[in-house]
This record gives structure tokens, sequence and C-alpha cells, in this order.
């Protein structure tokens, strides 16, 4: 988690036993000689004693790396490798010296693996909901799952940092499972049609049977604004719907067309309206749970026609999706309308002074203002759509029963036939082979249940019996073979969903057993789209990005936030550019440190870019001043780890080192005390961590922590760049006596204090701004970090569990620098790695 007190980042046993850690190597009776002359030289004077600094003794880490303590020799490599240890100002040892150190603990680590062999394992874990629903859909070969949204009733699954696909917190309880079946059920509903065939209708609606309501569905009286040529769609919140047609009665498929124009796209200004000149306006039409986005440009009326599967009773609706429109006042339509007074006032004075003289004294509202928006409302010309005619036909099919429910159970399926009809459907749903005794269960289900419902209705309670089995709810189970468990991982983590039939039948043949062919399989699917949840899912998990709005930036000081939706924005970037990287196969430390992004005209304004297209693409940008560009100077990665209205940098600086460097700062333990210091004079966060860091305690920890953080302090709390503080405070003024006036006459005094963003990293590196730390980010040991951290997040991403086995991370981590780094590759090396392939061990074999 990003959001840490001060007291939440002190000196802990985990952080500071790295440096105990090389310590307690003296202790090893087989160690070199000169392994030992190095330790009690540089290291004992220190951790050794009745009261060794950091208060850690040797005893805490025992005579050699063991399943306790294995992280700590890990983390003490990483630090002597960093130059962290020890620190700069007392590191007295030779290159040679450094260079043994690292070789010795190193080898100690793989020596205790392979001596150990920890299992490498992928514990089951239940399918999260996205997983669920897109095996549903591909099992059942649908296109979606139905527009009645047929899951809504599945709780939500719990995240760990950031991924849903951690084993331990994807829970199962009686109530999930019991929605579960619902839920298939639902869905169902709408692939298998008992009834007689639905009869077909044509139906046109024209202005007259549209009607507009606002979201909760409240007509307030009649608020639609009809033309002869339609019905006028002004405010985003509100909802058209056709009155001789608000929902569908049967299943189906529907040919809707659609007629529509863009009204008054340039009268006023893009700036006072927030609707870029060169976007289309976007008419969305949403089918129930889905939608789909209709472009209109200037001119002549368009027309839309495409055929949808619809379930039963999926409302029919249109809205104006937009991010503009929001500028004036908190961001609601109404305000808008104050537009039409400037613009009337400067470019149609005679109109102007009609409607003040007449139309202002007479108006129902209390309001005598000229300038208040009530009076315009009826002259606003501000960009909309209208929507001239929809016309809707169907349900119809090509066929009946429908085609989709004949490949699935057949034309005429019967209860004899069932384990026929059943088998490919579970072999589909359980990923692997299914034996005629694990079927035989349900087909005495169906069996049971043909009286009752028929048999088609039995077979449809078969097919749910095989949904709600745990061969089909639960990933990673042991029933399975490790050709079947690398094609489901495989598909999984790329795809989100059960693999195909061609992907099993290929790892069956052993045509994925090589890392060139692993590697190839994987540029296919990046390029034909069947990667594209890992392309969006990995990194939103990775990065946290469900929580930009945890703590919004406030909107009085920060309006473009809320009123232009810049945090969908700052998301979109950085899909982009991680999306940029593995389709060009770019270097991942590109993903950190390079110096382009990708930015549209709402971003610009945030970076202060001049440019850009005045439209909501986002486009490849590279920036020149060495400030911004990859995920250090992305905006989402700033506005996330930000309060409402400051920034901290231990925030961002635990941020970095948890994601990006994996580097894992702890909690004190609960016995440190830690007295905080007066800080009511500090004007700075620097200086309040400064006066933090008069506890010893405290100022040990903050040594390894805030030079991740004060880099960034140029950012403001949406990622706006600012070269000073300003501190607003009460300035008494005095009267002409001297003496100062009473508390209600102080008026604001705003200072500008210059903001320093130098730091200095244990391991002695230094930087002065931004663009020197982004350097040191670029450097041999940062690099490796970065891509040791990234490939720890995939592992843990695939498997539901983070890595533990030091020699294997380590051998990925070589086998991508030996490519360059470049992202497929390594992602290749990931998934052909054990660690990826391995199957999951008993707990009798462990």
């Amino acid at each position: 988690m990003i959001h840490w007190t001060l007291n939440s980042i002190e000196m802990t046993r985990r952080t500071q036993i790295v440096i105990a850690s090389l310590i307690a190597l003296i202790a090893i009776p087989n160690l070199a000689q000169a392994d030992l002359g190095i330790l009690k030289q540089h290291c004992s004077a220190c951790h050794t004693g009745p009261n060794p600094e950091g208060d850690f003794s040797l005893h805490d880490l025992r005579k050699s790396p063991d399943q306790k303590n294995l992280a700590h020799w890990v983390e003490s490599l990483q630090r002597v490798r960093d130059g962290e240890m020890p620190p700069a100002e007392e590191n007295k040892m030779t290159r040679q010296e450094v260079a043994e150190l690292q070789q010795f603990l190193q080898k100690q680590i793989v020596l205790f693996e392979e001596r150990v062999e920890q299992p490498l394992q992928t514990p089951p874990r239940r399918l999260n909901n996205r997983e669920f629903e897109n095996s549903v859909r591909d099992v059942l070969s649908l296109d979606h799952i139905g527009t009645h949204d047929p899951l809504a009733m599945l709780p939500g699954d719990t995240l760990h940092d950031g991924f849903d696909t951690h084993g331990e917190s994807l829970g199962m309880s009686e109530f999930h499972l019991d929605q579960q079946v619902t839920a298939i059920r639902r869905v169902l509903d709408n692939v298998i049609l008992s009834d007689e065939q639905p009869t077909s209708q044509q139906l046109t609606a024209t202005a007259d049977q549209m009607f507009v309501v606002d979201t909760d569905n409240r007509r307030r009286g009649d608020k639609t604004i009809r033309r002869d040529d339609g019905v006028e769609l002004k405010d985003p919140e509100d909802q058209l719907y056709c009155e001789n047609f608000p929902h569908t009665k049967s299943a189906g498929w529907y040919r809707i067309t659609v007629k529509a124009k863009a009204l008054d796209r340039h009268v006023y200004s893009q700036d006072k309206t927030g609707i870029y000149d060169d976007d289309p306006l976007i008419l969305r039409m949403e089918l129930g749970s889905r939608h789909v986005d209709l472009p209109l440009d200037e001119g002549a009326m368009q027309e839309f026609t495409a055929t949808h599967w619809l379930a039963e009773n999926t409302p029919i609706r249109f809205s104006f999706q937009t991010d503009g429109l929001r500028l004036i006042g908190n961001g609601n339509f109404k305000f808008q309308h104050r537009i039409a007074h400037d613009y009337i006032k400067t470019h149609d004075p005679d109109l102007y002074q009609r409607i003040v003289k007449e139309e202002v004294p007479n108006a129902k509202s209390r309001s005598t203002q000229p300038s208040h928006w009530v009076h315009w409302v009826p002259y606003w010309q501000g960009p909309r759509p209208l929507l001239s005619s929809v016309e809707i036909e169907g349900p119809f099919y090509q066929s009946w029963p429908p085609q989709r429910q004949v490949d699935l159970v057949g034309r005429q399926p019967t209860v004899a036939n069932a384990a026929a009809i059943l088998k490919p459907i579970a072999q589909r749903a359980w990923r692997r082979d299914v034996s005629d005794q694990e079927l035989a269960p349900i087909i005495r289900l169906v069996e049971s249940q043909s009286s009752s419902l028929g048999e088609l209705g039995a077979i449809r309670e078969g097919i749910v019996a095989l949904f709600v089995s745990p061969s089909f709810l639960m990933l990673n189970s042991e029933d399975v073979t490790p050709e079947e468990l690398f094609a489901v991982k495989f598909s999984y983590l790329l795809g989100s969903t059960t693999p195909d039939a061609d992907l099993i039948a290929r790892v069956r043949k052993g045509e994925l057993d090589s890392f060139g062919a692993v590697r190839d399989e994987l540029k296919r699917r990046i390029a034909n789209g069947k990667a594209n949840a890992f392309l969006r899912e990995f990194p939103y998990g990775w990065l946290e990005l469900d929580r930009i709005n945890f703590m919004s930036p406030d909107v009085d000081q920060y309006p473009l936030y809320e009123k232009k939706r810049l945090n969908e924005d700052m998301v979109n970037e950085v899909l982009a550019l991680f999306r940029h990287v593995a389709e060009n196969n770019r270097p991942l430390p590109e993903l950190l440190s390079g110096d382009y992004s990708f930015v549209n005209a709402d971003l610009a304004k945030v970076y202060g870019l001049e440019g850009v297209p005045s439209d909501s693409v986002l486009r490849k940008v590279t920036f020149g001043d060495g400030k911004r560009g990859g995920l250090l100077g992305a905006a989402a990665f700033l506005t996330l780890t930000a309060d409402t209205l400051s920034t901290s940098p231990i925030h961002r600086a635990v941020f970095v080192m948890e994601n990006f460097m994996g580097i894992h700062p702890s909690p004190p333990p609960a016995d440190v005390e830690i007295l905080e210091p007066d800080v009511r004079s500090a004007r700075t966060i620097r200086e309040v961590l400064d006066a933090h860091k008069s506890d010893a305690s405290c100022a040990a920890c903050h040594l390894n922590i805030d030079p991740f953080g004060y880099a960034f302090e140029n950012f403001d709390p949406v990622g706006a760049w600012r070269d000073e503080y300003i501190d607003v405070s009460q300035r008494a003024d005095a009267d002409e006596a001297g003496n100062s006036k009473k508390r209600r006459d102080r008026t604001p005094s705003f200072e500008a204090i210059p903001i320093d963003a130098s730091s200095t990293f244990v391991s002695g590196a230094q930087y002065k701004d931004i663009t020197e730390f982004r350097q040191l980010m670029q450097s041999d040991s940062s690099r490796d970090r970065f891509v040791r951290c990234f490939v720890t997040k995939v592992l843990t991403y695939a498997n539901g569990i983070e890595p533990e086995n030091f020699t294997e991370v380590e051998s990925i981590v070589k086998q991508s620098a030996s490519h360059d780094y470049n992202s497929i590759e390594t992602l290749a090396a990931i998934i052909h790695s054990p660690l990826f392939r391995e199957c999951k061990t008993s707990e009798s074999e462990r």
C-alpha cells in the first residue's frame, strides 16, 4: 500500500537485518579466510557486542541461509550489488573485496536452494470474476455473455497488491457459489431458448416517440427538446429512450438503424465547452450492460446500422458521451448556459438587450441577474447530438432453434445422447480430457431432472453442473497433466480465459517446449489480440491504477482533474505506454525512464506541452527536457501517490521502491516507540521529515527511503510541474497607529518557497533534480533491479503467489539481459521458466 504515515516506514527488523546479515556470516566456520576477513574488517565494529547498531544481533541470522532468513540473504546481496552496504561514508572496501563478497553471498544462496530443492509450485485458486466471465463466454462459444448483465450479483474480488489473481485473496463461500449458480443460469437463459419462436416486428421511433430522462429515470415533466428533425441530447447526464420500444421482449438478433447528426460543433470556443474541435461527438447506444459508440461529424444526417444479439428485457438507451460541458461552476451541466450569455452579449448585442429588457424581468426565476444561467437556456448553442430516428427490427433468427444453440446442444437434444452433448462442453470447461466415469454423476443428474424439466431443461441443468464443478471454478488443480497445466496457465496469463483447442493440441505435441517456440507464440498472440487482457490487466494491477481516485486532487485547486475526467486519460496513458513497449518489443527499461509517452490535448495541459493536436487521441510524444517520459513521469503514478492538496516524497518513494525496484520497506515493530518532534515551524515536507529524522531510529530508515521520493517534489498532485511551494498564511495588517487589526480583518499572505528536489542515496549516488534522478535509474544496477521487479510481478500475476526461488528469477533476468532486455524475450523467458511451467507439488512431496 502506498499511503503510509511517517511512523509506518521506520527502522525495522526486515530493513536493518540486511546489514546484520553480512556480519552473521562470521559465525560460519567453513568460510574462506578472505571472506571472513572482509566481514570482520568492514562490519564487525558496528554490529557486534551487547548494543549492535540498529539493535540487531548476529544471532538473528543463524549460521547460514534457511527457509526463514533466505529473503534477508537475497536482500543483502542486492544491497551490496547496489553499493548501499556498507554505507558510502563508511565504505572502505576495494572493488575486488566487493566482488568477492557478492560472489560469496550469491553462492551461498544458490547452494541453499539446490540443497533444499524448494517446490516450484502454482497453488490452486478460484477463477476471478473477469476470468469467470471470459471462460463462460468462450466455453459456450459466445461473443458476449449477455446484455442483461448476468454476473452483476457476483461478489467483488479482493485485490492483493493490485492483482486480482492472488490465490489467498480469492475467497470462496457458499454464498459465492450460490451466486455463481444463479449467474450461470442467467447466462443460459440467453443461450438455450425452449419456447416457440418469437414473432419478429419492426418499429420506428421518431421525435414524437422519444423521451429524455436523467440518470435516475425521473421525467421531471417532459424535458425532451424536440425539433422537426429529431430530439436533442444536451446534458451528458441525460438518457433518451424510445417509448414504443423500451426494451426487448425476447432474446434474439436485432437490427438497429440510427439516424443522427452533430449540432453546432463550432459555435462556442473549445476552451469554453471542453469539447475539442477535432473530436467527433459520440452518441452512445446503450444495449443493457453493453454499449456501442457512434461518432458524429458535423454536416448531414448520418445513418448507422448494425445487428446485435440482445437478451430478453434488454433496455435500449442513448446518451451523449463526453468529458466536456462540465468546466463551469461545480461541473453541473446547467451552468454551461452561461456561455450563451457571454456569446450573445459579444456577438449579437441587439438580441442581448432584448433578452435583458424583456425576458429577464418577466422570468419565473427569482434571479434578476442577466448573467444567471437560467435566462439563457433556450439560446444555448453548444455541441450536442441530435437523434432523428431509431428503427428496430427483431427478434429474428437464421434458423430455429438459433444456430448458436444448435452448435452447443444440437437441434433436438435428448437425455439419451446427453453424454455426447455434454462431454465436449465439459472438456472445454474443465480445460482437459474428461473420462466417462467423471461425467457419469452429471449424466445421472440430467436423467433425474428430465421428468420435471423436460429433456432440454435437464441438459441445461447438466451444463450448469459443469460450470459449478471445482474443475471449472478452480485453476491449477492436481487433476491435470503438466501439458494441460501449461496450456491453461499460458492462456489465462495472456487472455484471462480458457485455452482454445489449437493451443492445447500444440502443447500436447510439444510444439511449445522451447524458448523460441514460446517467444514466437507470444508474438503471434500479441499481434492478433489474444494477449489484450494481459496488456491491460497486468499493468493496471501492477501499478495499482484502481487507486488513482483514492485521494483525488482537490477540485477547487485542480478543477480539470474532475471536470475533464483526467484520471481516465492518465490511466490510458500508462496502458498505451505498456502496450507500445510490448507490441514493438522494446527494452523493458524504457517503461521506467524512456524519454517518451502517450499524450492527448488534456494531458498536454498538465504537462505544459505545446503543439499537441486539439483532440482526445493519445499520441506518442518525445520529451526533450529530461524531466518526463516513461512511468517515472506519468501523471497516473504522480497522482495516485499524492494527497488531495499536497504531495509526499514518502508516498512516492515507497511506490517506486515496491513497484519499480522490488524493495519492501516494512512498518516498525510494535515495541518501538517513536516520539514525534515539534514540526509547527516547518514550512515544507523536507523540513518536516528532517525534524522527524532527529530520532536516530527514524533516521536510519529514512536514509534508505527518502532518496526515492524527493526527486518528484517538482510535480504537484496532478503531475504538473512546479518550481515553488506556495505557503499561504494569515497576515494581520496594522492600522495607522501601528496596532494589529482584528482577526476577521486578516488577509492571506502568499510566500513562494523554492523546491529542493535533491537527495543522496546510501550508496553515495547523488542527484540535484528529477533529471539526474532519472539518469541514476538508468544505471546498470537500477536497470537490473527494475527488470527483476518486473519478472517478479509477472510471476506473481501468473501464479497467484510471489516467487521465492532466487536462482530461477536470476536466471530469467540473465536471459533477459542476453536479449537486451526486450519485452517479448523477457516474457518468453518467464513463461518458459520452471517457475511458470512446473506443476504444483502435493503436500506429501514437500
